[in-house]
């Protein structure tokens, strides 16, 4: 098949597709090395008015298929069948604020969360009502530190180690294939805050029915394809803190057989209830142990897979 794969960075989609034999055509926000060795071509978006960019791709390679990746993935794009959640499903799974209240209406554990920070008490978190990355989040300790903005929502501010859980879902079943130490705020990756830094795979026991709570969330929010769901590990227990209905980054942290978009059969590594099983495009299989680094700054860009040698290259 040839697969058109678009989004801000999509180096790991692209990877998988070309490992299992698809010509991929790759469109992101960089166009680093990294994604010209696993593109037949490679064309690089901009960060305003992609969508004319994307449309003029879908018509000029007419590829059998489209694969939105992060930061698309609410696109709308005509004459290709897409395989990702409908963008109308992304965009509800994507509100913060709703998603808190689906949480407690359906019985899992959730953070209060806020559309205005009146009725908080101090301290408590406030963030973006859409978004990725950890991106805008921050601790108000006082009112001195508030500064809010039309946006914005306020959580309950809960400790824990910060993990996530990558699941495959069908429309009405999910499996999940992995779960995930997540990398947050790291100085020496040049983050800071609450910044996503990368992943470590697997999470140390013990993984406390994580990926059972995923599989039973994705599986009610009717998700498809490759989807995840963050969790704090709180003293009282896992507590969901979002769920993305997109390819997840912590799939680089994985090992990508040359069959691993092949259709065979996903079984997960974890001692999940109801494994489905289904014979599905996209299936990682786990290496022994993996991680994945994302730097900030001008820094050099270095990645790690799988106890690889680390390979390094400059900014564009």
């Amino acid at each position: 098949m040839k697969i058109l794969v678009a989004g801000v960075n999509i180096r790991h989609i692209a990877a998988s597709a070309s490992r299992a034999g698809h010509v991929v055509i790759a469109a992101d926000c960089y166009c680093d090395r990294d994604l010209s060795l696993w593109a037949k071509e490679t064309f690089r978006l901009p960060r305003q008015g992609w969508e004319e960019c994307l449309d003029h791709l879908v018509q000029e390679h007419q590829p059998d298929a489209l694969v939105l990746g992060p930061g698309l993935e609410e696109a709308i794009v005509q004459d290709v069948p897409v395989l990702n959640n409908p963008p109308e499903k992304t965009s509800l799974v994507s509100d913060k604020l709703w998603l808190a209240g689906w949480l407690e209406r359906e019985g899992f554990p959730f953070i209060r969360t806020e559309s205005s920070p009146e009725k908080m008490r101090y301290p408590f978190l406030v963030k973006p009502r859409r978004g990725a990355g950890g991106v805008g989040c921050r601790t108000v300790r006082s009112p001195a530190d508030l500064q809010w903005q039309d946006g914005l929502i306020a959580q309950e501010l809960i400790s824990g180690p910060p993990a996530s859980v990558s699941v495959i879902g069908s429309g009405s079943e999910a499996q999940a294939i992995a779960v995930n130490e997540q990398l947050i705020g790291l100085s020496w990756a040049g983050a800071k805050g609450f910044r996503y830094s990368g992943n470590i795979t697997p999470l140390e026991p013990p993984q406390r029915h994580m990926a059972g709570m995923a599989e039973r969330i994705v599986s009610g929010l009717g998700l498809v394809g490759s989807n995840g769901v963050d969790f704090l590990l709180s003293e009282t227990g896992p507590v969901p803190v979002e769920s993305t209905a997109a390819s997840r980054a912590a799939w680089t942290a994985w090992r990508w057989p040359a069959a691993s978009m092949s259709s065979r059969p996903i079984c997960s590594p974890f001692p999940v209830s109801s494994p489905i099983c289904r014979a599905l495009p996209f299936a990682p299989q786990a290496g022994s142990f993996s991680m994945r680094r994302r730097f900030f700054g001008s820094m050099p860009i270095c990645s790690i897979a799988g106890r690889r040698t680390c390979r390094k290259w400059d900014r564009e």
